[in-house]
């Protein structure tokens, strides 16, 4: 929820851009049923190596993508939340 607006001048240097201060609140229920931990692994993987493709970026998880429907040839910076929540699911429960 928007607040208020902060003055560039509150800021040293002054930003370029107008500040604004919001409200977050946590959910109530998850958006996703994918575990923290499972879901900042899958990420770190997928985002770790820079433009790689994911069906290379996660070979050290050990999935099957294609059978998630997602394509292997995707890149990590074009899935969407539901996907990358669908990779943390497959591996739930790995050491």
């Amino acid at each position: 929820k928007f607040e208020f607006n902060v003055d560039k001048r509150a800021f040293t240097p002054p930003p370029k851009i107008q500040s604004s201060v919001l409200t977050l609140r946590p959910r109530t229920k998850p958006l996703y049923a994918a575990k923290f931990e499972d879901m900042e692994k899958v990420t770190a993987t997928a985002f770790g190596q820079r433009r790689k493709m994911l069906r290379s970026s996660l070979k050290p998880l050990d999935i099957d993508i294609s059978t998630l429907g997602i394509d292997p040839t995707a890149r990590a910076e074009n899935l969407t939340i539901e996907e990358f929540c669908l990779l943390a699911k497959a591996i739930e429960g790995r050491d």
